[in-house]
């Protein structure tokens, strides 16, 4: 659970994310839904020195590295309320990553807050 200072508040966000949550992701090959709920994904493979995650689709896709550094970035900015969890507006923070990450936030439980 992740505890956030948003303006005189603390909000008290449910969501397990996390480096070492998307180790576990990768280790039990969860399975989680792109953004648009369409696609299933999971974590296919970790470089824990470049601290990037790889995911494939159902159709064996794998995708370029994702660094855990940006995907730190967009969570802090969804939390302080400086973003939305909507793939295009992910997109905007991410290009080309906004429907993958969607989809993991929300497995996540990033979005309930």
């Amino acid at each position: 659970m992740v505890e956030e200072k948003v303006g005189r508040e603390n909000v008290s966000i449910k969501c397990s994310f996390g480096w070492e949550k998307l180790l576990e992701m990768k280790r039990n090959n969860e399975e989680f839904l792109a953004g648009d709920g369409f696609k299933r994904l999971r974590i296919i493979d970790v470089n824990e020195k470049a601290r990037s995650i790889y995911l494939i689709c159902e159709l064996g896709k794998i995708t370029f590295p994702l660094k855990f550094e940006k995907l730190e970035e967009v969570h802090k900015k969804l939390v302080n309320g400086g973003a939305t969890l909507l793939p295009y507006k992910i997109d905007r923070l991410l290009p080309t990553w906004g429907n993958f990450v969607t989809g993991l936030f929300r497995y996540l439980g990033c979005d309930k807050h």
